[in-house]
């Protein structure tokens, strides 16, 4: 048995005097986050941020506009080449709304997660050119490592411009590229997402024919999509465009994107960064990963309500079809770590019979269950091959690890926090030995990579939890990668013969608790600690300690009118110094 992960509580300090302009926890919150000056709080906390940069400054920007307006003012078909994530999705449909009002020729390409994978194929290069007749390929969220696909594209007489946000090899292709993340791109801001990089192209377009701002403005749903989804870093650039775009959907506009949302049960809701992450992205994933990802373009290009709710339907159904099955290959997966991998930092899991469509998923779920970087493989159709995603934890750049041991594998890319590969069966051992020794290497160096930690921003009283502090915590919204939600503590919590713990969900696997004491005083019943997918955890804290120390995230829950206050567990932990409970 592996032995259970615990956090390691990283208590944050500032030193420096606060500015006195906004709420005091909020500026100590900004400032442990890297926000020190006013005019930085200002852009952080504004609901309308200005931060942007000018999309002529991205590498071969310039040459691809002007190729693009060659090919409109000779009529020539344009196509674009996509992915079968919601980041490649949500391009495709961008590009697609917004030349749609500029030419007629256009048509796009994404390929089977089964039978083709991720990015360019040859086959795939031949029907783009001879059955879809294109002059120019544009690809998106795809491209970068495609050197020899994108030559054959060449042979056949396809012009190529290359949009995409992986980071690049030792090589790039012979063609136009558009990627921040190129050595030799001046681009200020390096982490777009791909759907974001190719509005940077829209925008470019759109300054160049002179075309309304409306153009853009309403694509900047799929950009907040995407960015969310692709879990880049919700900092910079990626705030405006998410801030912007989040209002955009909130406005439900997109008939295709309302009417799941209907299907979904969120068609009141606020939308916010979590719900697409968690509940919205996953249905357009849903079709690249069990069927076809086209079902998502169309859903969000359809103005049709009767076509939008054939599609939403379809979606939700591959949704629950897509949760069973990687439920039960993420089972089968940790019975191989606990049975064949438990001694090994790096785990790398060969299963037959899983589906190709939820492997980078039970990678995440393997990577947070134990806290190790993780690859999980099962053989593709090719005779030999197997398919392999990975996810990494912070402090380990998987695609440059990747880099280094390249010739082991047949094809591979990806960044710092997720990778895709292909590799022959016979590899798998040296690949699997290779990763193991790295990581052990790297904690020599660094002895708590391998460990969970979790920021605390400050120790809260309860007497603080009001109203006006959780509202004051929305304008740090939205949260997500690089703005991590602020987590707090209380210190010295222990239940009473009235206290009240509630096991919620399907599985128990949530769990309430309703009046509790915090250092012998008692809390007001209008606060409860909520737990999702914690009541194990918070059992055995409880059984084994009088009082315990909780890390949390507040919220303001109203239900049939009435405010609650709660506590979202982020850890709990048995209290160093012990209290006696007193019942009331």
């Amino acid at each position: 048995m592996m032995k259970e992960i615990e956090y390691k509580w990283n208590y944050m300090n500032n030193n420096h005097p606060l500015p006195g302009v906004y709420h005091s926890s909020i500026e100590q919150i900004l400032m442990l986050k890297g926000i020190e000056t006013i005019e930085e709080m200002d852009e952080f906390l504004s609901e309308k941020p200005v931060k942007t940069y000018n999309p002529y400054t991205l590498r071969h920007m310039d040459e691809a506009v002007h190729r693009i307006q060659q090919a409109i003012n000779n009529n020539e078909k344009i196509v674009f080449y996509g992915d079968y994530d919601v980041d490649g999705i949500t391009s495709v449909a961008l590009l697609i709304d917004f030349f749609f009002k500029i030419t007629p020729n256009i048509d796009y390409y994404i390929p089977m997660r089964k039978g083709e994978g991720y990015g360019l194929n040859k086959e795939a290069m031949d029907e783009v050119k001879n059955e879809y007749g294109a002059d120019l390929m544009i690809t998106v969220d795809c491209g970068i490592s495609a050197l020899e696909e994108i030559a054959y594209a060449k042979n056949l007489g396809m012009d190529v411009i290359v949009t995409d946000h992986h980071t690049p090899g030792d090589q790039v292709p012979d063609c136009l590229v558009i990627n921040p993340k190129h050595p030799e791109c001046d681009y200020p801001y390096k982490e777009l997402c791909g759907c974001a990089v190719v509005f940077k192209l829209a925008q470019a377009l759109q300054l160049s024919l002179n075309l309304p701002k409306s153009n853009l403005n309403r694509l900047l749903d799929l950009v907040a999509m995407a960015t969310i989804c692709d879990v880049v870093p919700l900092t910079d650039e990626n705030r405006t465009l998410v801030k912007y775009g989040l209002r955009m959907i909130n406005r439900k506009q997109r008939t295709g994107l309302r009417v799941l949302l209907e299907k979904i049960g969120m068609d009141e809701k606020e939308i916010n960064a979590g719900h697409i992450g968690f509940m919205i992205g996953p249905h357009f994933n849903a079709s690249g990963r069990m069927d076809d990802a086209s079902l998502g373009v169309r859903l969000l290009m359809t103005q049709n309500e009767a076509t939008a709710s054939k599609i939403a339907d379809i979606l939700v159904d591959l949704n629950k079809e897509r949760r069973v099955i990687q439920d039960q290959g993420l089972k089968k997966c940790e019975n191989l770590v606990e049975s064949q991998f438990s001694e090994d930092l790096f785990l790398t899991v060969e299963a037959p019979n899983l589906h190709e469509g939820v492997i980078g998923i039970i990678a995440g779920r393997l990577r947070d269950l134990y806290y190790r970087p993780v690859i999980v493989l099962t053989p593709s159709e090719e005779p030999g091959i197997y398919t392999g995603s990975g996810r990494s934890v912070n402090g380990f750049h998987l695609f440059n690890e990747l880099s280094e041991i390249g010739n082991l594998m047949e094809k591979f890319g990806g960044h710092a926090n997720a990778c895709g590969l292909k590799i022959r069966y016979e590899n798998i051992d040296l690949l699997r030995k290779k990763l193991d020794n790295r990581i052990r290497e790297c904690l020599k160096n660094e002895p708590e990579l391998l460990m969970k930690k979790i920021n605390i921003y400050a120790e809260i009283q309860s007497d603080n939890l009001t109203e006006e502090f959780i509202d004051q915590l929305r304008r740090l919204e939205p949260f997500g990668m690089g703005n991590e939600k602020p987590h707090f503590v209380m210190k010295n919590l222990s239940l009473c013969n009235d206290s009240r713990v509630f096991p919620l969900g399907r599985d128990k696997q949530h769990i309430k608790i309703c009046k509790f004491l915090h250092q012998e005083e008692t809390i007001n019943e209008s606060i409860e600690i909520i737990g999702f997918g914690y009541t194990k955890e918070a059992k055995k804290v409880i059984d084994r300690s009088e009082s315990f120390d909780l890390v949390f995230f507040p919220q303001i829950n109203e239900w049939q009118g009435k405010k609650t206050t709660q506590l979202l567990i982020s850890d709990m932990k048995p209290a160093k110094k012990q209290i006696v409970k007193k019942c009331i």
